[in-house]
């Protein structure tokens, strides 16, 4: 299954111009990324919350770095963190009164008898976000490209 960008048009240009208006530490956060070579998107709730204009104080962002190299540029952005889910891939940290959980990019498998999942962390924003359920925890706002896009 292949993600498929979308052009929101006036809403994803009201969501762009929110989030840089009232979370300019996601965009100083998805440069700390970059400058690192990796990728971060905005995902779920807070991309809903962007389009609409009302964009909170906790940020979920996925990345293709590991949890390690994700603790490390925290670590110099944040500050302060923690390990959320560190082997499900999540690191936590807050900056000001931001809080931004940062997961890898990941897939799951799971066992017939357990609700728990087997984790691999993945290569692509589109495997990640294939896993999710089908609702706003598909969404993503790429902010690491040239120009943000969902």
């Amino acid at each position: 299954m292949s993600a498929e960008k979308v052009n929101l048009g006036a809403a994803g240009e009201l969501a762009i111009r929110s989030l840089i208006e009232r979370a300019p530490l996601a965009s100083s956060l998805a440069a700390e990324f970059k400058r690192e070579g990796f990728r971060l998107a905005l995902v779920g709730g807070p991309v809903r919350d962007a389009i609409l204009g009302r964009l909170g104080n906790d940020l979920d962002f996925t990345t293709d770095a590991h949890p390690h190299q994700t603790k490390k540029i925290l670590n110099s952005w944040a500050d302060n963190t923690w390990d959320t889910g560190i082997l499900f891939g999540t690191v936590a940290g807050k900056r000001g009164d931001t809080t931004v959980e940062v997961t890898t990019y990941r897939t799951e498998k799971y066992e017939e008898e357990s609700r728990n999942p087997d984790v691999e962390f993945g290569d692509t924003i589109e495997g990640d976000l294939s896993r999710r359920d089908f609702t706003v925890n598909s969404m993503a706002l790429e902010l690491t490209g040239a120009k943000p896009e969902f």
